[in-house]
């Protein structure tokens, strides 16, 4: 029996497909005996998943227990532009230093930490954002905020998936608004998530 833990935004969560997402095609490529814990939560960032993470953990898994995951894909939100104060929704260096909280407090529970990095996106279509016009997402910036959450893993020594760089070209036309994959991409994302899991 092993418990999974995914901790993200939107993406986690499932949006934009019907048949729940990446995390949704782990939990059927599983085990009846296994958990699978869906803790990822609409615009969230790694400030909001640092304040609700060692809460979220306690009433879900136990410290003896050999077989604890806990998968952590957070970024692209942290990495937003906001247009009118021209700096990101939660600055690089921020997002680096929770990142390294998250993994102490992980650290407590199990040693099978997963890092997953934040997904390329369709800039044309997202700066600024249609549903949000102050805020913009860009490649660029999310390039910034995979290689550091890529530097927190390597010092670490954790498991890192690198989704900007290994999701292979054809992932761009599964994001018809820009940031969120249909269900083609989210087969490509479990498709790499999975190798690391293996």
């Amino acid at each position: 029996m092993a418990h999974y833990l995914i901790f993200g935004d939107s993406i986690a969560q499932g949006f934009n497909d019907l048949t729940g997402g990446w995390v949704q095609r782990l939990r059927e490529s599983l085990t009846l005996d296994d958990y699978v814990y869906n803790l990822g939560v609409d615009g969230d960032t790694s400030d909001g998943v640092l304040t609700r993470f060692e809460s979220e953990l306690k009433p879900r898994l136990s410290t003896e227990s050999k077989q604890n995951y806990i998968l952590i894909a957070i970024g692209s939100n942290d990495s937003a532009w906001n247009n009118q104060s021209n700096q990101c929704w939660v600055p690089v260096e921020k997002y680096r230093q929770n990142l390294n909280q998250i993994i102490k407090i992980a650290r407590k529970y199990t040693d099978k930490i997963i890092l997953i990095s934040p997904e390329p996106i369709d800039q044309i279509k997202v700066d600024p954002m249609p549903w949000e016009p102050a805020l913009s997402y860009k490649t660029e910036l999310v390039k910034q905020y995979n290689l550091a959450m890529r530097t927190v893993a390597e010092a670490e020594k954790l498991s890192f998936v690198d989704l900007f760089n290994q999701l292979p070209t054809e992932y761009i036309k599964t994001l018809d608004d820009g940031v969120h994959p249909n269900s083609d991409g989210h087969r490509l994302i479990f498709n790499l998530v999975k190798d690391v899991l293996k």
